[in-house]
């Protein structure tokens, strides 16, 4: 068993052994992997590029769909981007802001042209094209404000269900 190789091996380094949630590191490990394809979301149904400002959106075989018309992740990164008339995304992970921040001094430092051998052409022309940092700041505000929504919908659900208990005793 791998797990307990590695508990034995920390013990002999006496290095603690920290018990956490596997999902979020796993998700966070992907992220940290594929930043160069993370992508905001930038519309109905679209996501821009961190790395070009180019726009995507997530391929239909893929897994992550909304839940609700208005349930898409803010940040997501991708296996692999499918350029046909469209881009698309396939096999697609959302990603926390905080895991991807670290890393935009890398992306911003990638020639995608030289890198593609120049055949990539980018549609979308305005100031913010190519400003990554600024683009996963705007998807951490988001994502702030979204995890607020979500603690004061828990809130209002909680105390309604206390009202109807003391109404009905």
């Amino acid at each position: 068993d791998v797990r307990s190789q590695l508990l034995s091996i920390m013990e002999k380094y006496e290095m603690p052994a920290l018990s956490t949630n596997r999902t979020h590191l796993l998700g966070r490990s992907v992220a940290e992997s594929l930043y160069m394809n993370a992508a905001r979301r930038g519309g109905k149904d679209t996501y821009e590029t961190l790395a070009d400002g180019r726009i995507i959106q997530v391929h239909p075989s893929s897994l992550l769909k909304p839940f609700d018309k208005d349930d898409w992740a803010e940040l997501v990164v991708c296996l692999e981007m499918v350029w046909t008339r469209n881009g698309m995304m396939r096999f697609v992970c959302a990603a926390n802001a905080k895991w991807i921040m670290e890393l935009l001094p890398k992306i911003q430092s990638v020639d995608i042209h030289r890198l593609c051998g120049g055949h990539v052409v980018i549609k979308k022309k305005g100031p913010d094209v190519g400003h990554a940092q600024a683009r996963a700041e705007e998807a951490k505000k988001t994502d702030a404000k979204k995890e607020e929504r979500d603690v004061n919908d828990a809130k209002a659900r909680f105390l309604a269900r206390k009202m109807a208990r003391q109404a009905a005793t």
